[in-house]
């Protein structure tokens, strides 16, 4: 089991996955598909990251898969309750810059309600 795995930011059954698939609308941004769904307000925030065979050879999935769980990790204090999502990279995340991609992301999530709203103290 890797070190993610026992993370509660991330989906790890298959029906997760498939109740995220059915109920789920799907957003796209030059770096990213994501599949969103509400769940229950108290419930965690949660990120599955799918990388399929096509993308290509395992050194490009693996990596993709890190750089977006490593987003997932740096956003989810800010992720807003209720939600579930499926992540998946595209190719073009390699050749970007990281703070280019950090970017996306976060306007990914506010676009789909995932982030909820900064609070002043």
């Amino acid at each position: 089991m890797g070190a993610w795995e026992g993370s509660p930011f991330f989906l790890k059954k298959k029906h997760e996955y498939d109740g995220v698939k059915a109920t789920g609308s799907v957003s796209r941004n030059p770096f990213f598909t994501i599949i969103h769904s509400k769940v229950p307000k108290e419930e965690c925030p949660r990120v599955g990251v799918v990388v399929g065979r096509r993308v290509g050879k395992a050194v490009t999935r693996n990596r993709l898969k890190r750089i977006t769980r490593e987003l997932v990790r740096a956003s989810h204090s800010n992720m807003a309750f209720g939600h579930h999502c499926i992540a998946y990279p595209k190719v073009k995340i390699l050749r970007a810059k990281f703070q280019d991609v950090e970017i996306a992301w976060s306007q990914m999530l506010k676009k789909i309600g995932m982030l909820q709203s900064m609070r002043p103290e």
